[in-house]
């Protein structure tokens, strides 16, 4: 059974991640569809999806974390289904805005769900390895889905969306079919009460008041912000410097997607191997050099080759932090995944709005030269001042 879930798992995640990175190769046929600027494309359509994700994940984490998260889940995914459809026959900018804010709100819905039933049904022993592959539906969802998508959309814009919105409904039917009751436990230790009804902000209260906690958020949010300040804007980037169509993006996003999946794919051999702590200072290291120097490649062939590195990076990074922080607390899974994800989101927002400034006024280098400062700055959070994280185990 625990192969039929982790393939829900990784299809739920494909699907997402298809939705969600879709619209960065898009926005150069997207930017002369709505007649937008290139900075109004990138900041409305990727950061009102992310807004809405973000600021729905701070309420569906603590109530999933009282709830049968199989049910949360399947609305969630039938919500998202509908939406996606929905943007393919927006009529306006404002009308995609808005079918793009709904999607963000359902699968905020979805996500923190698949994490936190991770630690439920698999044994501890490979929950890492289960967080790995399901990092890889993101991961794969650049590999194939966003390709896909960006081929299907040389006939019409509409036609990825019809395609994610289509699938997710078969998705939804597997989640309500194959996937077990989640049920809450019926008492959350150390919240100071036997009823799983828990106050939403006292779950964060207590939370953020666990040793590494704050800190630790604080720095999934700028590694986060860093990452999508730079996919935000690699597609218009390809196309303004190398002068790339979209299917050539596509093909790009193909190697990005082919290195995140395999960055996923080790991260839970690493983590038996070596200690966590050596992971992220490999990671995040090895990512601020490589996105600084991307401005500077000169041709395509080797920017393919950087960027393949720089994705299994973060394909390594993703569920390494994430497994950390679910374990922060075993009673408050669906908070924590939701407000991992909330960071994640509000980061995505931050970053298509601040980094079309940066494109608009210094071009992509100040894009790449600000994710590198973000990772530096995410190092210093989790591993030169968390003593805590020189652990090889997985929680």
């Amino acid at each position: 059974m625990e192969r039929l879930f982790l393939m829900i798992f990784f299809f739920t995640m494909f699907l997402i991640g298809t939705n969600t990175f879709i619209i960065s190769p898009l926005l150069p046929t997207l930017r002369e569809l709505y007649h937008v600027s290139t900075s109004q494309a990138a900041a409305w359509l990727i950061g009102t999806y992310a807004l809405g994700f973000a600021l729905a994940a701070l309420v569906a984490g603590p109530l999933s974390d009282n709830r049968n998260r199989k049910h949360v889940m399947a609305v969630g995914m039938l919500g998202f289904a509908l939406s996606t459809i929905a943007c393919a026959f927006a009529p306006s900018f404002t009308a995609m805005l808005f079918f793009r804010f709904l999607a963000g709100i359902c699968s905020a819905f979805i996500g923190p769900q698949v994490w936190a039933a991770i630690p439920v049904l698999f044994p501890p022993a490979r929950i890492g390895k289960a967080m790995g592959v399901v990092m890889a539906g993101l991961s794969v969802s650049q590999v194939i889905g966003v390709p896909i998508g960006s081929f299907l959309s040389a006939y019409h814009w509409s036609f990825p969306f019809l395609a994610v919105g289509i699938t997710s409904l078969g998705a939804f039917v597997l989640i309500i079919r194959k996937l077990p009751d989640l049920l809450p436990p019926t008492s959350i230790a150390g919240l100071g009460t036997n009823n799983a009804r828990v106050a939403i902000f006292a779950r964060y209260k207590d939370l953020l008041r666990l040793p590494q906690a704050s800190r630790s958020f604080i720095g999934y949010f700028v590694f986060m912000t860093g990452v999508y300040a730079v996919f935000s804007f690699y597609g218009v980037w390809l196309s303004d410097q190398y002068q790339q169509s979209v299917t050539e993006i596509g093909l790009i996003t193909l190697v990005i997607g082919l290195g995140n999946t395999v960055g996923s794919l080790l991260s839970g051999w690493l983590l038996e191997r070596w200690k966590r702590s050596t992971i992220l200072t490999v990671g995040f290291l090895g990512s601020a050099l490589l996105y600084l120097v991307l401005p500077y490649i000169p041709g395509v062939g080797f920017l393919q080759v950087v960027l393949f590195f720089m994705y299994c990076f973060g394909g390594v990074l993703v569920p390494v932090l994430m497994g950390y922080l679910q374990s922060l607390s075993d009673t408050s899974r669906g908070t924590i995944s939701s407000l991992a994800n909330a960071c994640m989101y509000i980061g995505t927002f931050i970053a298509s709005s601040f980094a079309g400034s940066l494109y608009s006024n210094f071009g992509f280098a100040g894009v790449s030269t600000f994710a590198s400062f973000t990772f530096l700055i995410a190092y210093f959070l989790f591993v030169w001042r968390t003593g805590k994280l020189n652990v090889t185990a997985q929680a």
